[in-house]
């Protein structure tokens, strides 16, 4: 059978170039996309900004716990959902979040680290068949490596910039870094709120455009066509969330 997603079925050069190091791609991240992309085609190193989504994620929700469980139930105490719970069973579980217990907080905080990593590897196999079915030529090897690189930009890059500010602000949906934050005064449960901090942040579009990039120069795609393999999988996946979210509220 004739695997075209197996990882050896294209070939790829024997090894990746002089100077190649974790620091320099970080650095190539943020100044020179382009060049890293090109070592990614090489070695897609893929683990290695895993597992520093992982730990950045998992110290980012450990941090702001305290902060986002009170404003999650406050933000939900008028949805459909939340009016079915007895005001006695919301007030328990407000003050808990208020107080989280220690081990729970850790438990929680390696979870969410370890989510993003696996959603982030599953959404580079969909970036890789929607690259292929549009032509590209490419391993899924360098599709998990350029997805997983991409998401630095979102998932620790932001996540680093942000946390001093809701730190700051007892708040983690007043503290937005893009279209949101156009719109004062806004409701972060309202539909245009949750669009806007869905579909509007900064380091969401930093990213996507990093994997555009990537695919394009990785996949041997035109701009275009590696635009629509990134933005079009993207935009789909970011309406399940936003659309349940938007039923319960």
């Amino acid at each position: 059978m004739n695997d075209e997603f197996a990882p050896d079925s294209l070939p790829s050069p024997a090894s990746p170039p002089a100077g190649d190091s974790f620091a320099s791609r970080l650095r190539d991240l943020v100044a020179a996309p382009a060049r890293l992309m090109d070592r990614v085609a090489v070695a897609p190193r893929w683990w290695v900004p895993g597992l520093l989504v992982l730990v950045v994620i998992a110290g980012f929700t450990w941090l702001i716990t305290p902060i986002s469980g009170p404003e999650q139930l406050e933000m939900m105490r008028d949805s459909k959902f939340m009016q079915m719970m007895p005001e006695d069973v919301w007030q328990e579980q407000y003050e808990q979040a208020l107080d989280p217990d220690p081990v729970k907080r850790i438990i929680q905080a390696v979870g969410s680290g370890f989510s993003s990593w696996v959603m982030i590897l599953l959404f580079g196999f969909i970036l890789g068949f929607f690259a292929r079915m549009g032509g590209g030529k490419g391993t899924m090897k360098q599709a998990l490596g350029v997805v997983s690189w991409g998401a630095v930009i979102p998932f620790a890059i932001g996540s680093v910039v942000k946390v001093p500010l809701i730190l700051a602000t007892e708040s983690m949906y007043q503290v937005t870094i893009g279209l949101a934050a156009l719109v004062p005064g806004r409701d972060p449960s309202s539909v245009l709120g949750q669009v806007l901090m869905t579909y509007g942040d900064f380091f969401t579009w930093w990213g996507l455009v990093v994997l555009v990039i990537g695919f394009q120069r990785v996949f041997s795609m035109s701009r275009g066509a590696a635009a629509v393999a990134v933005l079009l999988p993207w935009a789909l996946a970011s309406a399940v969330p936003l659309g349940i979210g938007l039923m319960f509220m």
